[in-house]
């Protein structure tokens, strides 16, 4: 199947996606893994709804794309006090996208694995979206040889790449002040 019809039969599927629910909250049993390390921890959430995505305490440092088209270090991103690698890679298509990678995510996968187009090689992607408003924040990404039929997450050896421009600092959302307006 070429790419350009992988992406519009997964699109499909994410407009056509079931928002009743039903995940597994990966936030909560992160934040729950978190809070018994006695870590003061920030969230990581959908800048389109708000909703909670991912916990800093999962950034995933080790694993890079040779595909990069740049790369830089942050060394407080999302609060964390991890260095994390912030990678500027690019589609099949020519979309730019900056992403961060995590252990764990609460996005919900969508469509098949895939392996034609892939950033990380040895692994094959999916689609992430937000589980509240369906919005694209990322990909999973697993290794070839360890996907399963009806696999939904990535294992452990797998990992989540996060578009960076689809989220937000949850101690950045406190700051921002919505008021109705004045005519």
């Amino acid at each position: 199947m070429q790419l350009g019809l992988v992406i519009s039969s997964i699109l499909l599927q994410i407009l056509a996606a079931d928002t009743s629910g039903g995940q597994e909250d990966l936030i909560s049993s992160a934040a729950a893994d978190t809070s018994k390390l006695g870590v003061d921890k920030e969230t990581v959430l959908c800048r389109s709804c708000g909703r909670g995505l991912a916990d800093p305490h999962y950034l995933h440092t080790s694993q890079l794309s040779p595909e990069f088209l740049a790369r830089r270090n942050h060394t407080s991103l999302f609060g964390s006090d991890k260095v994390v690698s912030v990678e500027k890679l690019v589609n099949p298509a020519g979309v730019q996208f900056e992403i961060v990678s995590f252990d764990k995510a609460g996005c919900t996968g969508v469509g098949n694995w895939e392996k034609q187009g892939t950033w990380f090689p040895g692994f094959l992607w999916r689609v992430c979206v937000c589980p509240k408003c369906r919005t694209h924040v990322g990909w999973m990404f697993e290794p070839d040889d360890l996907v399963t039929d009806g696999q939904l997450k990535p294992s452990q050896a797998g990992f989540y790449g996060i578009i960076l421009k689809k989220v937000i600092d949850e101690d950045f959302a406190h700051t921002v002040t919505i008021s109705g307006n004045k005519f």
